[in-house]
């Protein structure tokens, strides 16, 4: 049996709704990944789950006078929901305040780094706000980047992807009641992460992952490394289990690195298997991580870092797959501002194979890319109902005048006829290509699709005397089944993105099951499901509307 894969996303921080920036990257991207590593017969596991400790959500509770746990609860069904809808099929969503496996694997993890002198007590001067009488760290706070001088919160900057220390931010305020803060000195248990620099190097040198980011890491490790507090004085979190720092709370970064151990326990004792056994698990398994570029740092450095330091034995991810921003109509998705599509919005108007076509064939994999609405229209109503849907219709009316609605067994191919099953399997190869972890790009795989029913369409077009003429004929028979073939093709290879639409057509084609990469063997002569197939559909002219204003 292949090699298993255990393919994490970045949990989504539960402090609102999700809107189609954060649809576009790590979890469509995970799910696409695991979904054809099943269809190449390679044993996957998709894990994910809730941030509740991110600094966010607390944050947006005092906003809206909520408690902060009910709040999150709320929107983790939101997002769970709003996965369910577009199809994101995850082997685990792992709530922690809800998961004694998570707090168990937390606690462990923090009293083991600090039991071996990995984490030590250090004292330092933090920021704190005299206002509200807090001390300020990730969301808490905001100022100039240190590096790159964009806006940023505490911790790490969004814009070029670099931690900070707080203290080093830029005329520095506080994001409750905009006073400019002081500082304080507190003692924190911190990681040194320049200890592991030469090891990081290494790692990184034998691991996938974009140009960018390997710029990024470059980057990082030419510098000295900072130490990073993994404790902090604040009230939200998981309690720090070591004796002196009992009232702090672990640093929600470095909780995650437990956090992804904890959800393959989770999806283990889920499918009956013993989640004492996910070491092993973890171990024998290929990693491969889906995150936003703007956390390339904590995935890239202090996760492994932190991997390094707890267990030396531990695997060590294979490939890291980002992705840029996603924008609207070339500006940052914004609540304040209303500038936003939301996910659920659109996915209760939209059948999700088109939305997921969508934000695959504009993925922003290695730049930012937009979303409008006339791009949006083209690609659900040009490409997917106009070219796809008008080659289908097609197909099926040839099925049913040349096979008597029956797949005809095809005879001997003609030089031409032969020619279109070749490239057929060449566009098919080359969209399996694009799903792998090392080139993983569905910007291209919707291009090999859109290409393949192009050279379909063209094919059909170029037969059409024949099977006018002599819809009886050996050759007549050879045609449509070729072009058969092709559809099959089609949904084997869209069935990562586009689920919905691939088992529709899988079935319509009269095959059962789940579509299978089987795509270069003859289609079995046989009857395909009575028609018509509508598997794409115009969107309504006022869908803008109805999205925006619902």
């Amino acid at each position: 049996m292949p090699q298993r894969t255990l393919v994490t996303a970045a949990p989504p921080t539960p402090n609102g709704d999700l809107h189609l920036g954060h649809l576009s990257g790590p979890y469509s991207g995970a799910d696409t990944l695991t979904r054809a590593l099943r269809l190449r017969g390679t044993p996957a596991r998709y894990l994910t789950g809730s941030d509740v400790h991110q600094s966010y959500v607390p944050l947006k509770a005092r906003a809206l006078d909520r408690e902060p746990l009910e709040l999150a609860d709320r929107y983790a069904d939101v997002v769970a929901a709003i996965f369910a809808s577009a199809g994101f099929e995850a082997d685990t969503y792992v709530r922690p305040q809800h998961s004694a496996t998570h707090q168990d694997a937390v606690r462990e993890f923090i009293s083991t780094l600090h039991a071996t002198g990995r984490i030590v007590p250090r004292t330092e001067e933090c920021l704190h706000c005299d206002t509200c009488d807090r001390y300020l760290f990730e969301g808490h706070v905001s100022g100039g980047c240190p590096r790159c001088g964009a806006d940023s919160d505490g911790n790490s900057c969004e814009e070029c992807a670099w931690p900070n220390i707080c203290t080093d931010l830029t005329d520095p305020v506080c994001n409750t009641c905009g006073a400019t803060p002081g500082t304080r000195v507190h003692e924190r248990l911190v990681f040194p992460l320049s200890q592991y620099t030469d090891r990081l190097r290494a790692f990184h040198a034998a691991t996938a992952m974009s140009p960018q980011l390997e710029e990024l890491c470059a980057g990082l490790l030419d510098g000295v490394l900072p130490d990073i507090p993994v404790t902090h004085p604040t009230d939200w979190g998981t309690p720090v289990p070591v004796a002196g720092f009992t009232s702090q709370r672990v640093y929600v970064w470095a909780e995650m690195v437990p956090g992804y151990f904890a959800e393959l326990m989770e999806a283990r004792r889920a499918e009956g298997t013993d989640p004492g056994g996910w070491r092993e698990e973890w171990n024998a398994s290929r990693i491969v991580q889906f995150f936003g570029f703007d956390n390339g740092y904590f995935h890239t450095v202090l996760f492994p870092a932190l991997m390094m330091a707890y267990d030396d034995g531990l695997r060590l991810p294979d490939a890291f797959v980002t992705n840029e921003f996603f924008q609207l109509d070339d500006a940052k998705f914004s609540k304040s501002r209303g500038h936003a599509i939301w996910a659920d919005a659109l996915l209760g108007r939209v059948p999700a194979s088109v939305v997921r076509f969508a934000l695959a064939h504009d993925r922003p994999e290695t730049a930012r890319t937009s979303f409008t609405w006339d791009r949006f229209r083209r690609l659900a109503d040009e490409e997917l109902a106009g070219a796809w849907q008008g080659w289908l219709d097609g197909l099926f009316h040839r099925v049913g005048s040349v096979g008597g609605g029956r797949i005809p067994a095809p005879g001997a191919p003609t030089p031409a006829q032969a020619a279109f099953a070749t490239t057929v399997d060449a566009l098919a190869a080359d969209c399996l290509a694009a799903y792998r972890a090392e080139t993983f790009s569905p910007q291209r795989a919707t291009r090999c699709l859109g290409e393949l029913v192009r050279q379909a369409t063209a094919f059909a077009a170029g037969q059409s005397r024949l099977i006018a003429d002599r819809p009886g004929s050996d050759r007549a028979r050879t045609a449509v089944a070729l072009e058969a073939r092709a559809a099959r093709a089609l949904a084997a290879c869209s069935h990562p993105l586009m689920p919905d639409f691939a088992r529709d057509l899988w079935h319509a084609l009269g095959l059962p099951g789940e579509p299978t990469r089987s795509h270069d063997a003859p289609l079995p002569a046989g009857p395909v499901a009575p028609g018509p197939h509508p598997f794409f559909t115009p969107l309504p002219t006022d869908i803008a509307g109805q999205v925006m204003g619902g």
